[in-house]
C-alpha cells in the first residue's frame, strides 16, 4: 500500500514541470523587443483588419500573406519576416502603427 502513494508522488513531481510550462505564454511572454512588437501588431491586425481565429463564418478572412504572418510572430518566432508584412497590411488599412520601443 505504501508503493501506491509514492508512486502517485513521483508522477505528480514529474508532471508539474511541463504543465507551468505549458501556461506560459509563447517565446516566454516575448522576452525582447521585436517579439512583443510582434505581438501588438497581431493583435491589431486581426482584431480590426482580419479575424483569423474567428472561424468559417466570419465576415473577413485574412489573407495567405498575413496569415502567414501571424503563425511566423505568434507561433514559430520568425519575427523579422513577419513585422514588415503585419506593418504593410495595417499601413494599407489605414491604421497608425504602435510605437516601437
Amino acid at each position: 500500500m505504501s508503493r501506491i502513494p509514492m508512486l502517485l508522488v513521483a508522477s505528480v513531481s514529474l508532471a508539474l514541470p511541463f504543465a507551468a510550462q505549458a501556461q506560459q505564454k509563447p517565446f516566454g511572454g516575448y522576452p525582447n523587443a521585436d517579439m512583443e512588437y510582434c505581438a501588438r501588431l497581431s493583435e491589431l491586425y486581426v482584431r480590426y483588419v482580419g479575424r483569423s481565429e474567428a472561424g468559417p463564418r466570419a465576415p473577413v478572412m485574412p489573407d495567405a500573406v498575413s496569415g502567414t504572418a501571424l503563425a511566423q510572430c505568434k507561433h514559430e518566432g520568425t519575427v523579422a519576416q513577419a513585422i514588415p508584412v503585419l506593418e504593410r497590411k495595417l499601413l494599407d488599412a489605414r491604421f497608425t502603427l504602435p510605437p516601437r520601443t
